[in-house]
């Protein structure tokens, strides 16, 4: 339970060593930098056009990694680069390759839109095809008037026949679905009678496109323009291809060009005159002597001040957990950092999380599964720290998993071993039940406890009695009341915390007793809640029995598959490990999102605090590399 001291700081230095010294505290990453008693000023405007470079640079990344030589792996680490890497960064250099990217991309966006229109013309054109004649030839027709466009098929065939042994001629050019493209002749003297039988047959006018050339020759001109045009997108293909050489170089200037917006960012805090700048913020106090040593080497006119937080002050919240506890703070900022003054529950809360996920995966299996992949992973992928932290919380996660899963008696859905077998979900429901709704009662007192030693803490004794101990009085004296040999010790024990609640519930409103004592009835109401929320703790046997019975299932599905012969050998392979993967990957899913529920609304509803402000220190936070000497 370990909310980090902290200590406001103060550094006094010459403006000259400003710059130098925020590149010293990004590579700490320790100080979490505020307002020094000036406005910004003309760092909102710079940062605003790095900004724009970062957009573009971003663009430029995303754009020229399909012409990455080398692809990366998606579980390979990042690239690794030391920040004096990122300290001789050019920017004129990257910037001028970006310019000539976005160049290329609107050469390539001309090409695509000619393109675009071209295949539209071919498309247009392919009715046409097997007219031999131009449009300039059918419209100088003297004796007969042109007809060209579509008509549908039934309609066609009794037009033909109407107009069978006059003077028309129809000719059947191309058939598309129930449509059929025609060229019709009629003599001018039953022109005006056959265009208004051609329109009582549902025809649609369309002619191929005017000038010169038939249609098959236009087409022949377009495909090889369009040829044309294909060879011009590959040269820029190929140029693109070779700024995808840059990479490398974009990426690091992109981490740059970020870290040194960052810096400005804290500059803009600063205040300062001619020749001196002042900054202020807060550092935790275990790395106060660490900083003023690597300050003062650095800048030996600086003056450094250290102090606690003032009446009034609320530092940032930074938890600090030690490693088998630090991977669940993720699980913790999830609902919101604790209030400054109030308490990290990470210690407390880590077993009863790993406990529950392990409850509802349930299959030893899927636990060796996590405890083998997770640790390969993480050592593979090098994550970054929000994401390692939570594949470790995973990883926890599965350790209770084969647990509970050996338990139960459940590997990837057979039962294996029965001598380690002690709950039985399908046939003998009523014992994991008790066990669930027993670990949600020290679930939740448990978060009792943490409010009562909030209040011991605070020198309020009365008030952890009054407000925690009596409630667990209260429900441990009901609990009592089910077994006959404790009923007497729960009834009394029952009477004695409902009369303290009944009596002190509602002390912090009223001075009136009347009122204290309508304020306690309706706080003793609260005893339907404890019934709802334990009853929220069988999701761990509902959750825990369906993956269970999914995996028997699956493997019975599998065994029909077996037994008929090799090639239902082969298919049974591929859907037992198909299955029992998904069937994995749904339930894991479910168990960390419903562990994470218990956790906000059961445990820390008794006792939790919120509304501290995150401790956002000035350091590198780089996407596409790993600063591997950052401090």
């Amino acid at each position: 339970m370990a909310i980090v001291e902290m200590r406001r700081v103060s550094v006094l230095l010459m403006r000259r060593d400003q710059e130098a010294f925020l590149r010293l505290a990004q590579r700490l990453g320790c100080v979490h930098f505020l307002p020094a008693g000036q406005e910004a000023g003309p760092a909102a405007a710079s940062g605003a056009a790095e900004q724009e470079k970062l957009g573009r640079l971003q663009w430029a990344l995303t754009r020229l990694s399909k012409y990455e030589g080398k692809k990366r792996s998606p579980l390979s680490p990042l690239p690794a680069v030391s920040a004096d890497a990122l300290d001789g960064f050019h920017l004129e250099e990257a910037m001028a390759t970006v310019e000539q990217a976005e160049r290329l991309e609107r050469l390539s966006g001309d090409l695509r839109g000619r393109q675009t229109r071209l295949r539209l013309m071919i498309d247009q054109l392919t009715p046409w095809l097997p007219l031999d004649l131009t449009a300039n030839q059918l419209a100088s027709a003297r004796s007969a008037k042109a007809f060209t466009g579509s008509i549908k098929l039934a309609a066609l065939s009794e037009l033909e026949a109407r107009w069978q042994g006059r003077p028309v001629s129809v000719q059947r050019l191309t058939q598309e679905r129930d449509l059929e493209y025609i060229l019709a002749f009629a003599h001018r003297s039953v022109e005006e009678e056959f265009a208004a039988d051609l329109r009582a047959a549902g025809f649609q006018p369309a002619s191929p496109a005017e000038g010169e050339g038939t249609p098959r020759q236009k087409r022949e001109a377009l495909q090889k323009e369009l040829d044309e045009l294909a060879d011009e997108q590959a040269a820029i293909d190929g140029q693109m291809a070779r700024l995808g050489g840059e990479l490398p170089g974009l990426r690091l200037c992109y981490e740059a060009l970020s870290a040194d917006r960052t810096r400005s960012e804290a500059a803009s805090l600063a205040a300062v005159t001619a020749s001196a700048s002042l900054l202020e913020g807060w550092i935790p106090l275990s790395l106060t002597e660490k900083f003023e040593k690597r300050v003062k080497e650095k800048f030996p006119m600086a003056q450094l001040e250290f102090r606690a937080p003032a009446e009034g002050e609320e530092p940032p919240v930074l938890l600090g957990n030690k490693p088998v506890f630090a991977p669940y703070e993720s699980v913790v900022t999830g609902f919101a950092l604790p209030d400054p003054a109030g308490i990290d529950p990470t210690a407390v809360m880590m077993p009863f999380f790993a406990c529950f996920f392990g409850m509802m995966v349930s299959d030893a299996g899927y636990g060796i599964m996590m405890a083998v992949i997770i640790p390969i992973l993480i050592r593979l992928m090098q994550p970054a720290e929000n994401l390692k932290k939570l594949m470790l919380v995973l990883l926890g996660g599965g350790i209770a998993t084969v647990f509970w899963g050996a338990l139960y008696n459940t590997w990837f859905g057979f039962a294996a071993l029965p001598q380690l077998g002690v709950f039985d979900a399908v046939n003998n429901s009523m014992p994991v039940m008790a066990v669930c709704i027993g670990l949600g009662a020290l679930h939740l007192f448990a978060g009792l406890l943490m409010g009562a030693y909030m209040n011991f803490r605070d020198g309020k004794p009365l008030d952890a009695l009054y407000d925690q101990f009596s409630w667990m009085m209260l429900v441990i004296g009901l609990g009592l009341l089910a077994l006959p040999q404790t009923a007497a010790a729960g009834k009394w024990l029952a009477i004695a915390g409902a009369g303290i609640i009944l009596l002190t519930a509602g002390r912090a409103k009223s001075r009136n007793p009347f009122k204290r004592l309508i304020s306690g009835l309706g706080a003793l109401y609260g005893v339907t809640s404890w019934i709802s929320d334990l009853l929220s703790y069988m999701r761990l046997f509902g959750m825990g029995l369906a993956t269970g019975v999914i995996g028997m299932v699956i493997n019975q599905l599998v065994g029909m598959l077996t037994g008929s012969g090799i090639i239902g050998l082969v298919i049974g392979a591929v859907v037992f490990v198909g299955a029992h993967l998904f069937n994995a990957a749904i339930n894991i899913l479910g168990a960390y999102v419903h562990a994470c529920r218990l956790q906000y609304i059961e445990f820390f509803g008794k006792f939790y605090q919120e509304g501290g402000k995150p401790f956002r220190p000035l350091r590198f936070s780089p996407r596409h590399v790993r600063v591997t000497d950052a401090s």
